[in-house]
């Protein structure tokens, strides 16, 4: 009944944690391309083509991202409940700092001013993300992996 919950629990991460990454893979990733098309002074139609590629490599990127997601999530429960924890701060981390990487145009292309507002929440992203992996990297390591 254990390893069940286990399973149970893992898929439960794979979906939050799905659901962030279409939100920073296709939201954000799609915002980033329009906002450095824009930055070009892009003609219109070529806006729409590269929208139209674009919308076809995230597309790949996040089934990508799912299908590692998945098998990563359940080899990790396979070994135990804390290497699981470990492996969705890892993945929830990584996927803080791609959602700050791709915010970067905003924040720092020439003539947008920044409200103190927006610099917090910029910052937070970058800093969420790094908590998030040192916290999975340093408090929940495996000690037996170590001790070869």
């Amino acid at each position: 009944m254990k390893k069940f919950f286990n399973y149970v629990l893992a898929y439960l991460f794979l979906v939050v944690t799905s659901v962030l990454g279409f939100y920073v893979i296709f939201f954000e990733g799609r915002r980033f391309f329009f906002t450095v098309l824009g930055l070009t002074n892009a003609r219109v139609q070529t806006i729409n083509a590269v929208d139209k590629f674009v919308v076809i490599v995230l597309g790949i990127a996040f089934l990508g991202f799912f299908i590692f997601s998945e098998s990563y999530f359940r080899k990790k429960v396979e070994s135990s409940m804390k290497d699981l924890l470990r492996a969705v701060l890892t993945v929830s981390g990584i996927l803080m700092f791609v959602w700050a990487g791709f915010q970067a145009p905003f924040f720092f292309s020439v003539g947008y001013k920044l409200g103190l507002p927006e610099i917090i929440i910029y910052l937070l992203k970058l800093i969420g993300g790094s908590l998030l992996i040192f916290v999975s990297s340093r408090y929940l390591k495996n000690e037996y992996l170590h001790s070869v």
